[in-house]
């Protein structure tokens, strides 16, 4: 199980809430660039041909993930600094590359698939306060983007030859090393108000 970041030692309970914040923006900013350097690995293990086919959607894809990056720096730098650091989480995010475009393509879905459903809990769940209007519409303008991600790296993924059985073979093996990656982060989904054993078992019931 991945270790969790350490909380602040002392401090008034909104600065305590201001760094889960930054703890759990940094965990989608590592995401975020992960799938940015994958797009861009599958782009050039394929084939010319495949290229000329994959392209348009993976230069898209590429760029939302470095705009929702950048976007996420300016928030971050009004937060205490979190850097995620674990060899866990490391590891997991390491783990979803592939030589082979379409488990790589697969996988990154699941992950923009989790990415959603954890969005979904922490913009419904949470209390306004501590995320503020302008970075909850932040976080709904890329949940949006996520879920059209995971149409699009699919039906990548499809073009490229994956069938059914694989997208939800690697949809159970993404989401069954994701859980414990969130659960390590429960202290910040709870400050946040986020009911994080029932997002954690949505995350594991979806394999």
């Amino acid at each position: 199980m991945s270790q969790a970041l350490p909380t602040p030692a002392a401090g008034s309970q909104g600065a305590s809430v201001a760094f889960h914040v930054a703890t759990l923006l940094a965990l989608l900013r590592a995401g975020e660039q992960s799938a940015a350097l994958a797009f861009n690995r599958i782009a050039h293990r394929l084939s010319a041909g495949e290229l000329a086919l994959a392209a348009p959607q993976l230069i898209g894809l590429i760029d939302d993930e470095e705009r929702h990056d950048a976007a996420l720096v300016v928030h971050c730098a009004t937060l205490p600094s979190v850097i995620i650091t674990n060899s866990a989480t490391r590891r997991f995010f390491r783990g979803l590359e592939s030589r082979e475009a379409t488990v790589h393509l697969a996988r990154i879905a699941a992950l923009d698939a989790c990415a959603c459903q954890v969005l979904s809990r922490l913009l419904a769940r949470a209390d306004p306060q501590p995320l503020g209007e302008p970075l909850r519409s932040l976080l709904a303008r890329i949940r949006a983007d996520e879920a059209r991600h995971v149409r699009v790296s699919r039906d990548l993924a499809r073009l490229l030859g994956a069938d059914t059985t694989l997208l939800r073979l690697v949809n159970a093996e993404v989401r069954h090393r994701f859980a414990p990656l969130l659960e390590s982060h429960a202290s910040a989904f709870e400050a946040l108000g986020v009911d994080h054993p029932h997002l954690i078992a949505t995350i594991r019931r979806e394999y």
